[in-house]
């Protein structure tokens, strides 16, 4: 269950690095405004990467050190509260 959580993190973060040059150079205009606003944008969405890839090395390591089976513990526990919430 990390593993799949800590390489969906990777993906997002390795996503968010080309979704951050293309938010730069798609919304690049011959105005002004709007090139300080993709300038902007594509900042905000370079900032992500750090981040995803941060948690994905987290989680790995949880993994390594054993808490996946806390994990399924937990989500168990989490299903029968969800059922008895529906129920």
């Amino acid at each position: 269950m990390l593993d799949k959580l800590a390489y969906i993190s990777t993906g997002l973060g390795i996503t968010s690095i080309a979704a951050s040059v293309a938010a730069w150079y798609t919304e690049k205009s011959e105005d002004a405004e709007e090139n300080a606003h993709a300038e902007r944008s594509g900042i905000f969405i370079g900032l992500w990467p750090q981040t995803f890839f941060a948690l994905a090395i987290v989680l790995f390591k949880l993994k390594e050190l054993g808490h996946d089976k806390d994990v399924k513990r937990l989500l168990k526990k989490l299903d029968k509260k969800v059922k008895e919430v529906e129920s």
